[in-house]
């Protein structure tokens, strides 16, 4: 994320509202305030909340409140406002994410493009391309104060895989660890780059899924 000496001194009271007086890390439910410490913590169980997820997604419209869902989800037993957008202005590499009075208004047309969308595609490849725009779409808006890879990269797993079983290409799956993490971020930076890395990567990391019976397909 940003330094400090990067957002407006209008802001920084809000921004602060988040961290422990005198540090940099986040308020949470551990009382942890070492941020490595945090990191570890939140890390392990973030990734025991996904697993869980694996067995039983969130059910939802795929809307905004469904991504909020998800993120409540993983990040409920660590932050207070898991689920909730973020209250400050956030930046990385210099580039300013979604204003705060603007991030309902980019999720609600977004997510409803997305689901209009979705139902042109007709082939492999152009599934990857739109779900490599309506990703960096999501990043850019950046809608929490933390978590927001996690939590749309979920939103992405299940929607692929509720979406795919009515397309032509057949049901689909999304596995996010076939991915070169670094090869997204460095094109995350260098918009040219865009279409030749991440599209490239999302290629990779779609798979067809075995269905036993028509059953499965509903579910």
């Amino acid at each position: 994320m940003a330094e400090r000496n990067e957002f407006p001194e209008e802001y920084m009271r809000l921004w602060e509202s988040y961290l422990y007086p005198g540090t940099d890390t986040l308020i949470n439910k551990f009382g942890i305030t070492d941020n490595d410490e945090l990191h570890e913590k939140e890390a392990e169980v973030s990734f025991e909340k996904l697993v869980e997820l694996y067995e039983n997604p969130i059910k939802g419209n795929f809307d905004k409140k469904h991504l909020c869902d998800i993120h409540r989800y993983i990040f409920s037993d660590i932050y207070d406002w898991a689920g909730e957008y973020r209250t400050v202005y956030m930046a990385k590499n210099h580039s300013y994410f979604a204003e705060v009075s603007m991030i309902d208004r980019y999720l609600e047309e977004d997510l409803r493009m997305m689901n209009e969308e979705v139902q042109r595609i007709s082939y492999l490849p152009e599934l990857a391309s739109f779900l490599a725009a309506y990703y960096v779409y999501l990043l850019n808006t950046h809608p929490f104060r933390e978590g927001n890879g996690r939590a749309i990269r979920e939103f992405m797993r299940e929607f692929v895989i509720a979406k795919t079983p009515s397309l032509p290409t057949g049901p689909l799956e999304i596995d996010f660890t076939k991915m070169d993490g670094d090869k997204i971020n460095q094109a995350l930076i260098l918009a040219r780059a865009f279409r030749s890395s991440i599209e490239e990567e999302f290629l990779k990391a779609l798979t067809p899924v075995e269905i036993e019976d028509e059953n499965q397909i509903k579910m």
